[in-house]
């Protein structure tokens, strides 16, 4: 199996476990997005785990800045966008399965 649909097929879990959790807050709060923000921060242990997914989304982004230059992609602002709207674990592979693909269009190699 190539890497490219292997980062395809992570997309799957990566958007529906983040938005199975999400959408009981939904449902709850009324989407409230006050309260969203001061939920992720309620304990230490989640403002551990929101602050880490905060920092690896920046630092996600400047990624596909980076590769997605390198690899003359296009329409680069849609992977952050994805990942704060959706999650880094939907963002990431997203991005990963469309850079192997624009890597494999540079060496002449699309399957």
């Amino acid at each position: 199996m190539k890497w490219k649909w292997l980062y395809l097929l992570l997309t799957v879990p990566g958007a529906i476990v983040p938005w199975c959790y999400l959408s009981g807050f939904l449902r709850e709060s009324a989407s409230s997005v006050p309260l969203f923000f001061s939920s992720m921060f309620v304990n230490d242990v989640a403002s551990a785990v929101a602050a880490d997914l905060l920092l690896s989304a920046v630092v996600f982004s400047l990624f596909v800045c980076v590769e997605g230059r390198r690899f003359a992609m296009k329409r680069l602002w849609l992977y952050p966008l994805l990942t704060f709207a959706i999650g880094l674990s939907f963002g990431l592979p997203l991005f990963l399965y469309a850079r192997e693909r624009a890597s494999e269009r540079q060496s002449g190699e699309i399957s």
